[in-house]
């Protein structure tokens, strides 16, 4: 499995989002998309699931160019978690994860198969989420609706997991929980997560690689030895950080404001 993002531009009203954006992923993979607000993150997935079209470049899975593959095959390719799905939603968690097997539905046909009720079993205990199947959206936490929705996402049976800021508004414990749990079936199922995240803390505990955007620029991309160094983290963020080597990782821990928070 590889995920190939070839010079890649999106503009919004001829404003550009994403400038020449390029970079590689591999099955396994867990890819942190990191930078300030308005740096294009959400731009990125949104481009890589064909949900905007790039101006220009090309976004290519195993070779196959995403944007010519028939929507309804995509799905069966790529999976996005975005943070605006709302819990309001008048279901049960099982009726909600039933519309992920949609892609895998035949024609004209609105009852579930035998091997759509095998997936939801298998990734709900997985993700220990069986206990909530038959609860409703709004009866959950925020904790237990992020599991849900990447549980919805894992149901479709992706190659390419998309989440955008999976641990916002989750306090400490379940920020780590949710990444342990996409750490976990990025690596088992040998797909490639790749997660926007403001959280260069996160970011630094869990990423195989990590792609730094500002002003829709890919100002750095590679491993996270290569993309977590102080001077650069610190020119796109404004921000005094201090990298700690722990065991094999480079976590980054934020200090202070630096030029009142501005980048140079």
């Amino acid at each position: 499995m590889k995920l190939v993002i070839d010079g890649v531009e999106v503009y919004y009203n001829s404003i550009p989002a994403l400038r020449g954006a390029s970079f590689e992923a591999q099955g396994g993979e867990v890819v942190a998309v990191i930078g300030p607000n308005g740096a294009g993150k959400t731009t990125l997935l949104r481009a890589i699931a064909s949900i905007v079209k790039p101006l220009r470049g090309a976004i290519y899975i195993d070779g196959r160019l995403v944007n010519s593959v028939p929507p309804k095959e995509r799905g069966k390719l790529i999976a996005l978690v975005e943070p605006s799905i709302s819990r309001s939603i008048p279901s049960s968690v099982l009726e909600f994860l039933l519309t992920a097997r949609y892609p895998y539905s035949k024609l004209y046909s609105f009852t579930p198969s035998k091997r759509d009720l095998e997936v939801i079993d298998i990734i709900a205990k997985k993700l220990n989420i069986t206990h909530l199947l038959n609860r409703r959206l709004d009866e959950l936490s925020s904790g237990e609706f992020q599991r849900v929705l990447i549980a919805r996402a894992l149901i479709q049976e992706p190659r390419v997991l998309l989440l955008d800021e999976p641990t916002a508004f989750l306090d400490i414990k379940y920020r780590l929980e949710v990444m342990e749990l996409v750490r976990y079936v990025t690596k088992e199922q040998r797909i490639i997560s790749i997660t926007a995240i403001h959280d260069v803390y996160l970011a630094s505990l869990y990423a195989d690689k990590v792609v730094l955007l500002s002003n829709g620029v890919i100002v750095a991309a590679g491993k996270p030895e290569d993309v977590f160094r102080e001077e650069l983290i610190e020119n796109v963020y404004g921000v005094k950080v201090q990298i700690l080597n722990i065991g094999d990782r480079r976590i980054v821990i934020p200090i202070q404001l630096l030029n009142n928070g501005q980048p140079t």
